[in-house]
């Protein structure tokens, strides 16, 4: 399954395997998680990389993908940054078509402006 976060596009084959698989990442038990939770714990992660100046490597996007897509059924995530701050996110489904477009563009080089996508699905 194809998942955007924010801006990068990744493939998830098994969400709920990589959750059990990965568990120890996420500090505990993520099956007992509700969908709340699950996004509060992924706007976290992606705060405390925005505090250190970072962006989430491409371990961290395929986790917080799985977590998603297992707790929401949401295959593309919005976390906006306001005054220094990830606010809570906007969740939606895309055709996987747009999701391969996009994945395809960025891997030929040409980059896709996805604000187009999230003003569509707002």
């Amino acid at each position: 399954m194809l998942f955007l976060l924010n801006d990068i596009v990744t493939e998830i084959e098994a969400p709920e395997m990589r959750l059990l698989i990965r568990e120890a990442v996420f500090g505990g038990d993520v099956q007992g998680l509700r969908p709340r939770e699950a996004m509060e714990l992924a706007r976290g992660r992606l705060q405390a990389l925005h505090d250190r100046g970072q962006v989430p490597d491409q371990t961290m996007v395929d986790d917080l993908a799985a977590l998603i897509i297992a707790k929401t059924g949401a295959n593309a995530a919005l976390f906006p940054v306001h005054d220094g701050r990830v606010a809570e996110a906007r969740l939606t489904i895309l055709p996987e078509a747009i999701l391969a477009a996009v994945r395809t563009r960025f891997a030929e080089g040409r980059g896709s402006d996805t604000s187009a996508f999230w003003t569509r699905a707002a």
